[in-house]
C-alpha cells in the first residue's frame, strides 16, 4: 500500500483510529477450479514460434493479471490493493469513480484483445472475469505478524458477495446501488458506458437489501445485446414484484432465448420456485439470496 496522507495508522492495540468512506473492488477469474484440473491435465499447450511448449497455470496466472487487474492495481497513489491468487480486491477513495471505470474500461479491452488472438490451433483458457463493487466505510488495521495494513469493513464482504453472485446474473460488472449512485452521472455522460437493473436481494449472511446493476461497457462483444434487453427484462421484472410469477416467468424466458442472456433463465427457474411456494402477502420484490 502506497503511503499518503490517507493512511491509518494503528493505535497501541493494533487497532484503526477512524474509518473512510471508500469504494471497494473485488474482481475473480471465473471457472478458476475447472482451469486448474484442465491444466494438471495437461490440456492446454500454446504455440512458440514453430515450436510447441507446454503452457503452464503460472504462466496463465501471470497473464491473468498483466492482461487484466495490473490496470487496477498499478499507478495510483492512494489505491490500496491486494492479490488473492486468481482474484484481487481494489480499495479507491471515494472520489474515484471516474478513473474506477476508466481502468475498468481498458481492462475489458485488455481482455477481449487476448481474448480474440486465441486462435485455432492454440490451446489455452480465456480469460473470464467477474467485478462485485460497492462503497462503505473501510478502516486499514495493522497486522505484526506480515507487517502490513490489511482492509476492514462490513462493505469489503458486501463487494465479495456481489462478486460471487455476478456470474448468476450473468453480469460482468456488478455493482450494489450504493456504488450506482456514485457512477450514474458520469455513466450517463459517457457514451461508452450504460448500465441495466438486475434485482433487489440480501445477499448471504447480511440483513439489509441490495439493488444491483450491471455497469456495461462498449468494448464488452454483449453490449448491444444487453442494452436491447432492458425492455423485455424490466417488463419481466416488474410482473415479478407484483407476483403475476407465470408471466413474469415466460417474460424472463424469452430474455434467456432471445438475447442468450443466463439473467433470464435464473429469474425464470425463481418465478417457478416462488410459484409453488408464495411468500408473505407483504412481498416486496425483495429476494434472499440464501447462497453465497
Amino acid at each position: 500500500m502506497t503511503q499518503n496522507s490517507e493512511m491509518i495508522f494503528p493505535d497501541n492495540n493494533g487497532w484503526p483510529r477512524e474509518k473512510s468512506i471508500r469504494i471497494i473492488l473485488f474482481g475473480d477469474l471465473r471457472d478458476s477450479t475447472e482451469i486448474l484440473l484442465n491444466f494438471e491435465k495437461n490440456m492446454y499447450k500454446k504455440k512458440d514460434g514453430q515450436s510447441e511448449s507446454d503452457f503452464d497455470y503460472a504462466e496463465f496466472i501471470r497473464d491473468v493479471h498483466e492482461t487484466s487487474y495490473r490496470e487496477l492495481y498499478l499507478g495510483h497513489s492512494s489505491t490500496f490493493s491486494e492479490i488473492y491468487g486468481d482474484g484481487v480486491m481494489g480499495v479507491f477513495p471515494k472520489d474515484n469513480t471516474k478513473y474506477i471505470l476508466e481502468n475498468i474500461y481498458r481492462l475489458s479491452e485488455r481482455m477481449r484483445r487476448y481474448n480474440d488472438s486465441i486462435g485455432d490451433n492454440v490451446s489455452r483458457p480465456k480469460i473470464n472475469l467477474g467485478f462485485g463493487l460497492t462503497v462503505g466505510e473501510v478502516a486499514f488495521v495493522y497486522y505484526p505478524m506480515d507487517h502490513r495494513f490489511h482492509s476492514v469493513g462490513y462493505c469489503i464482504h458486501e463487494a465479495a458477495r456481489i462478486e460471487l453472485v455476478s456470474k448468476l446474473y450473468d453480469a460482468r460488472i456488478l455493482v450494489s446501488h450504493r456504488f450506482f449512485n456514485y457512477a450514474k452521472g458520469e455513466i450517463e455522460r459517457e457514451p461508452r458506458y450504460s448500465y441495466r437493473f438486475i434485482d433487489r436481494v440480501i445477499l448471504k449472511d447480511f440483513q439489509e437489501p441490495v439493488t444491483l446493476y450491471e455497469i456495461l461497457v462498449d468494448n464488452d462483444p454483449r453490449f448491444e445485446v444487453k442494452q436491447r434487453s432492458i425492455p423485455m427484462y424490466s417488463e419481466a421484472h416488474s410482473k415479478y414484484r407484483e407476483k403475476k410469477w407465470k408471466e413474469a416467468g415466460k417474460l424472463f424466458l424469452s430474455v434467456y432465448k432471445e438475447y442468450g442472456l443466463r439473467t433470464g433463465h435464473a429469474m425464470a427457474q425463481r418465478c417457478e420456485a416462488l410459484s409453488a411456494s408464495p411468500p408473505n402477502y407483504d412481498w416486496k420484490g425483495i429476494y434472499n439470496l440464501k447462497q453465497k
